[in-house]
């Protein structure tokens, strides 16, 4: 109750269900379809949630199945965003309603982050011995790169970014690296202390540490939290190798 759309009990599900069965050959039922990336509260909570949630999702696949109330060919069975796909996985995998095509939705495989998903990963290895023995894991792959226009105060700066050019949603960009136009041009981490506490449309606010080195004019990498709100505000985004060298573009659609 008070989620999103879809049905809520077997009950209601079957009903549509056989209402497409009764309305061939104009539809035809190929699958079910869920997502589990909406339930909130602590992360051991939502694990539980999300393997009922599965587990509900499951029995009304059999349950379709058992009253033939599938199209002929492949069963679709789909769910799983970018936090839980492992337990999303397994579930489906266990659903036995004949042949089966079985899709993850996971958008962050491509630009993992650099708060929210890069923790509900380090959460997925260790539920998973395969994950846990991936080398390295999985690195963020998306920055925004900001410049320091003011230092009013001595533990506090302001960035060209805000709103405008980033998501919020999740958690406050974090402040990763930085470098300074016309020095040796390295690029280097950003030290503790450094945390952006406030977002205007075009501006970042940021408390740092009085013997912070930024001054106006350095540059400053953003990394992001839940990147999906970030995607939209770009029409182009460029793809760089391990030394920020510009080595292809990104057009973005939304």
């Amino acid at each position: 109750m008070g989620s999103r759309t879809g049905c809520r009990t077997r009950e209601g599900a079957l009903a549509v269900a056989r209402s497409i069965r009764d309305n061939a050959p104009w539809v035809a039922l190929r699958g079910v379809e869920g997502f589990e990336g909406l339930v909130q509260g602590p992360i051991e909570d939502r694990e539980k949630a999300v393997d009922g949630f599965m587990d509900f999702l499951v029995s009304i696949a059999r349950d379709c199945a058992r009253e033939t109330l599938f199209a002929p060919g492949p069963v679709i069975l789909t769910a799983g965003g970018s936090a839980f796909y492992d337990i999303v996985a397994k579930k489906l995998a266990e659903a036995d309603v004949g042949e089966t095509l079985l899709l993850i939705r996971s958008g962050c495989y491509l630009t993992q982050d650099s708060a929210s998903y890069r923790n509900f990963f380090a959460r997925l290895q260790s539920r998973s011995p395969v994950a846990a023995k991936l080398s390295g894991g999985l690195q963020q792959a998306l920055e925004v790169w900001t410049y320091v226009q003011s230092r009013p105060e001595p533990g506090r700066l302001i960035l060209t970014a805000g709103r405008r050019d980033l998501g919020s949603d999740a958690d406050m960009p974090l402040p990763l690296y930085w470098a300074r136009p016309g020095g040796d041009g390295a690029v280097k981490p950003v030290g503790e202390g450094h945390k952006v506490v406030e977002l205007n449309d075009q501006h970042a606010h940021v408390t740092v540490p009085t013997d912070s080195p930024l001054q106006v004019g350095d540059m400053v990498a953003l990394g992001i939290s839940h990147p999906c709100t970030t995607f939209d505000k770009w029409q182009l985004i460029y793809l760089v190798d391990g030394a920020y060298n510009v080595t292809g573009a990104i057009r973005t659609f939304f």
